[in-house]
């Protein structure tokens, strides 16, 4: 199967499911096919349902040939539409009045569908009507724009039911934590799986970064490909700066991978779970042939929103009979440059470009702006180097006049406070290296982790600690894993209701928390499992322990053992 074939077989699958729980339901009516068939984008006609669903039909439709009837309709073109609506309307502007194109649409069969003041509403909505007139061109761009809607919003509900399904908060396994603790246990003792002494083996290597959003974590993620059944690793390392480090100290940095189906499923499979002695973090095992999906984690215990603004300010902008960028400045913007430089080939392709646009202004980058940079600012094989990427900033400042507000929102967005340091950032390199392949490894996009990756590590937690019963209770669990870098606490609600659990850690020597404080307390939704706690040594090198105490706000809820 192809690659365009996959992906429309992805949104099929993605349209289908918007209307049933599952593909082994078939499509028990003529509305639900007609419905799906537009969450896939295609536009049924009155004569295609009639023919392909009859008055008398007793027999559902299954996804099988759900998919071979899509085959037989054709994809939307505006073209076609506005050569419809010109044949239609008897018009070659485009233009018709709107109570003639009213009486037209809403007459006949497609009276059942939308009334007359259905019309009126989408036409208003859409902004097509100007002084009485509908604007066919218009309302052609407004139709393609919903079918891509259409699209988009069957494919986020995939991916949130693919989330959902395929990764389970309340499994544990003690088989799959006895095996951790194996590995634990020969990480420590065998210098085998140090990933230095691993020599031969084909490696391919990507940088990222984290980036505080808010109250949210944003990072690189990635896509991995392997062509053959065989050993793989998957490699995460910090990148160290001692003015950023000295601080807060090294941010942790993890990797989750999860194997996706050609349907865009994605299963979690393991995460970075061992150390190197680089002080990288790697996961290793046998993968087999397919497509993967790697996306970061940091637990937040270091890279967090700062509590207060540095003394001083560096300046961005000086004028000496014309405006130009400080040395300071010029100096943050090498090492952003080589920072979103993610291939490390010492310029910017359209995508790293992009993303960086896109991280500092929200906006992405068109087709034509791209070939104004290419145009107006030093390139190599198409791609912008560091001479070019200083003088577009050269050139933003000048057009500001030498103010450098939208300049400082630039360096904000990337992490960087006001004496030019990178505090709520935290860049990274990911490897991936294979003995039997040549691995292939993409940047996929800048994003949060989600639903996906907070599932991800509650389940990774759950299977490599022991589970304890809170105060006695039946359906409240506390899962503490304590490693020899860090430790987690999740605390897993069996009942149906919400309960309130103060988790203090505060008798704990020489740790810091992911929380405000270490003695929190959390809320946990019934049927479900949150971290309490992620913890990490405050001083590293030195001797650390944990003492966790839980103790149950509201046990109204709460089943209690007996006596």
């Amino acid at each position: 199967m192809t690659e365009m074939e996959e992906c429309k077989q992805r949104d099929l699958l993605a349209a289908y499911l918007c209307v049933k729980p599952s593909v082994a339901e078939d499509l028990g009516s003529y509305d639900e096919l007609k419905c799906a068939l537009q969450y896939a984008g295609l536009n049924p006609t009155p004569s295609f349902m009639a023919h392909h669903w009859p008055q008398d039909t007793t027999h559902g439709i299954t996804f099988e040939s759900f998919c071979h009837l899509s085959e037989q309709l054709p994809e939307v073109a505006i073209d076609e539409i506005e050569t419809l609506f010109m044949k239609v309307f008897g018009t070659t502007d485009g233009k018709v009045g709107e109570g003639h194109f009213k009486k037209m649409v809403a007459s006949g069969d497609l009276s059942q569908d939308l009334s007359e003041a259905d019309l009126g509403y989408i036409l208003q909505e859409a902004g097509v009507v100007d002084n009485g007139v509908v604007d066919c061109s218009k309302l052609c761009k407004t139709i393609m724009h919903t079918i891509t809607e259409m699209k988009h919003l069957s494919l986020q509900k995939l991916e949130e039911r693919s989330n959902l399904q395929r990764i389970n908060t309340k499994t544990f396994t003690r088989k799959k934590r006895e095996k951790f603790a194996k590995q634990e246990d020969q990480s420590k003792t065998s210098p085998s799986h140090s990933v230095a002494d691993i020599g031969g083996w084909s490696e391919t290597s990507l940088k990222g970064c984290f980036y505080l959003d808010k109250q949210n974590v944003l990072a690189h993620q990635f896509s991995m490909e392997v062509s053959c059944l065989g050993p793989t690793i998957v490699k995460m390392k910090p990148k160290s700066y001692m003015k950023q480090e000295a601080g807060r100290g090294p941010v942790d940095t993890l990797a989750y991978i999860f194997r996706e189906s050609p349907e865009g499923m994605r299963n979690y499979i393991g995460f970075t779970d061992q150390k190197d002695d680089d002080g990288s973090h790697f996961w290793q095992d046998t993968l087999k042939e397919g497509r993967y999906v790697v996306i970061p984690y940091t637990s937040g215990c270091r890279l967090r929103e700062r509590e207060h603004e540095p003394e001083g300010c560096i300046e961005l902008v000086e004028s000496k009979g014309k405006v130009q960028l400080t040395p300071e400045f010029r100096l943050v913007l090498e090492e952003i440059f080589y920072q979103v430089d993610l291939d490390g080939n010492g310029c910017l392709n359209r995508q790293e470009f992009n993303l960086y646009n896109w991280r500092t202004s929200g906006e992405e980058v068109q087709d034509d702006e791209w070939s104004v940079v290419q145009s107006n600012f030093e390139v190599q094989d198409g791609e912008l180097t560091l001479g070019g990427f200083l003088a577009l900033h050269q050139l933003e400042a000048e057009d500001n006049g030498g103010d450098s507000d939208d300049l400082w929102v630039s360096l904000e967005a990337m992490g960087y406070n006001r004496i030019g340091r990178q505090d709520q950032a935290a860049p990274f390199t990911i490897s991936v290296l294979s003995q039997v392949c040549q691995p292939s490894l993409q940047v996929s996009g800048l994003k949060s982790g989600g639903l996906l990756l907070d599932k991800a590590v509650v389940r990774s937690i759950m299977e490599n600690a022991q589970p304890v019963k809170i105060k006695n209770m039946i359906d409240l669990i506390q899962y503490e894993y304590v490693g020899e870098h860090r430790g987690s606490i999740v605390i897993q609600n069996k009942a149906h209701s919400k309960v309130t659990v103060k988790v203090d850690c505060s008798q704990s020597s020489n740790i810091i928390t992911n929380r405000p404080n270490l003695d929190w307390t959390v809320e946990v939704a019934g049927k479900s499992a949150i971290i309490a706690h992620q913890l990490l040594p405050l001083r590293i090198g030195e001797e650390w322990n944990v003492v966790c105490n839980a103790v149950v706000g509201n046990t109204q809820t709460l089943g209690e053992e007996e006596a």
